[in-house]
């Protein structure tokens, strides 16, 4: 493998989270291009500038962080997000617009979704921000990268989240980025230039807003041609470049954009890869198809953002519909990879993992020699880690029963023997995870943040381990403590990440 550009990968995550937040396909992008050209007409000083450049490509990759918790109590998370995108929230009419658009005009479904929305928006955002952080520290980028990403759902006005800071102590790269967000958003609406003016002094900086209102037609023309060649010339110099290890890296944080989608899929982008990989190896692959199989892995699932958490939560039979989504994501995959041309050539392999020989798989439905030796162990290494994964309609199996369908699935023809004995004889050879090492937690506050990155409550949790609720809390507030963050999903992010945490449940 090559040397990359960073941004080049990030750019990545970029399009990964427009679709993880009902986001406009290359928002992210778009509003990359205009918080430029708006720095440009600020004088915006260096570091700034590269704070801001990051902090565009970065700002939403937590956005599946509270995914399921959203979804359970809002509904389809990527539709409220979509409805609240350009809302002003301190505009009722904007907020009552949004809610009817989330969830219809229902009198007893819009109170209730009106009663609920804040506390859960409130957890999203402040979880979505640290998780970003974490992210940003994996990626080596400088503390102001850092700061101003806890920052993005702060509010001039100083009634944002996590509501720590506002006005002239937000940062720089902060307030920008907000202004040319919302600008991108008003795009296509009646008058931008007025509706950014009307949120001057209460969501957005005032100065930063009447610069954008006042050059609004030369800042709507720079969106209109936000190619990702364009925004990366943007990078401040010298550029960001990563060898080899640290391009997987920035895979792994895909694969876990992907994963936190639902408690269920927990490590699932890791096993597929270590598994498809090990597969690889023991067939008797080139070691360059070895490598590209375990970067497909990590990266496999990317499109699994595009599809809301409360189908893939969902305990009943999937209706038609669900079940069409579902089928799709590996399209998404495949688009999002594609976007990016230091992914794109992972984008055919990453996206063929639920296909099958005979044509039956998705969601090309390729068929014989179309799936290729590299397709056919990386949908034969799927199939065994999903299959003894829980999900929401079915326990996890075990692998006796694992082994009897990838055989069967050999048997019909629906996989190649040889991707099927490879799968089985590395799933066989893979080690137990070793025990977490002594860090910075406990190994209680190890055992309670295992069962939180399940999707268990706190209640739950204290019955598992038989200790009351109130001690259950009192053990994730150390962990906070220790971990610099303060919501349960950015603690098992930063936990991880910080190598506390196994994502591994074989």
């Amino acid at each position: 493998m090559r040397d990359f550009r960073l941004a080049e990968l990030v750019a990545g995550l970029s399009v990964v989270s427009d679709l993880g937040k009902g986001l406009t396909d290359g928002q992210g992008l778009r509003a990359c291009a205009v918080a430029g050209a708006l720095a440009d007409r600020l004088d915006l000083p260096a570091a700034d500038r590269e704070a801001l450049f990051w902090v565009g490509l970065l700002r939403f990759v937590g956005c599946t962080a509270t995914a399921s918790e959203m979804a359970a109590a809002l509904g389809d998370e990527l539709a409220v997000s979509a409805a609240f995108a350009a809302a002003d929230a301190r505009d009722l009419r904007d907020v009552l617009r949004g809610a009817l658009a989330a969830v219809g005009p229902r009198p007893d479904r819009l109170l209730g979704f009106l009663a609920r929305a804040p506390g859960v928006v409130r957890a999203h955002e402040v979880a979505s921000c640290e998780v970003a952080q974490v992210v940003a520290g994996r990626l080596g980028l400088p503390a102001g990268v850092t700061d101003a990403l806890g920052q993005v759902f702060e509010r001039w006005d100083g009634h944002g989240h996590p509501g720590l800071r506002g006005g002239a102590d937000l940062a720089p790269a902060t307030r920008v980025w907000q202004v040319a967000h919302v600008l991108d958003l008003l795009a296509d609406a009646p008058d931008p230039a007025a509706q950014l003016r009307r949120r001057a002094g209460r969501t957005l900086d005032p100065t930063v807003t009447g610069v954008a209102a006042d050059a609004v037609d030369g800042l709507l023309a720079v969106r209109e041609d936000a190619r990702l060649a364009a925004v990366l010339a943007a990078e401040p110099s010298p550029h960001r470049t990563v060898g080899p290890d640290d391009a997987e890296e920035v895979l792994a944080v895909l694969g876990l954009v992907a994963d936190l989608k639902s408690p269920v899929f927990r490590g699932h982008s890791e096993r597929v890869s270590g598994l498809a990989a090990e597969a690889a190896r023991v067939a008797g692959r080139p070691d360059d198809e070895v490598s590209t199989l375990r970067r497909a892995g990590l990266v496999a699932d990317v499109g699994r953002v595009a599809v809301s958490s409360a189908v893939w939560d969902k305990q009943r039979p999937l209706s038609d519909a669900e079940r069409e989504q579902v089928r799709l994501h590996p399209y998404f995959t495949a688009r999002a990879l594609a976007r990016v041309p230091a992914l794109a050539d992972l984008a055919d392999l990453a996206c063929a993992h639920h296909e099958r020989c005979d044509g039956s798989g998705y969601h090309r439905g390729l068929a014989g020699p179309a799936l290729s030796p590299a397709a056919a162990l990386l949908a034969a290494a799927d199939a065994w880690v999903t299959t003894g994964e829980p999900r929401p309609h079915r326990p996890a199996r075990d692998d006796g029963e694992r082994t009897a369908l990838l055989r069967a699935h050999a048997d019909a023809g629906r996989l190649p023997a040889g991707a099927v004995d490879a799968v089985l004889a590395a799933a066989g050879a893979a080690p137990p995870p070793a025990p977490a090492p002594p860090g910075l937690l406990t190994a209680r506050e190890r055992a309670v943040l295992d069962l939180v990155a399940d999707g268990l409550t706190n209640v739950a949790i204290g019955r598992r381990l038989a200790i009351s609720p109130k001690t259950v809390n009192a053990h994730l507030e150390h962990a906070y403590a220790k971990l610099g963050v303060s919501t349960r999903a950015s603690a098992v992010v930063a936990a991880l990440s910080a190598g506390e945490l196994h994502t591994r449940r074989e």
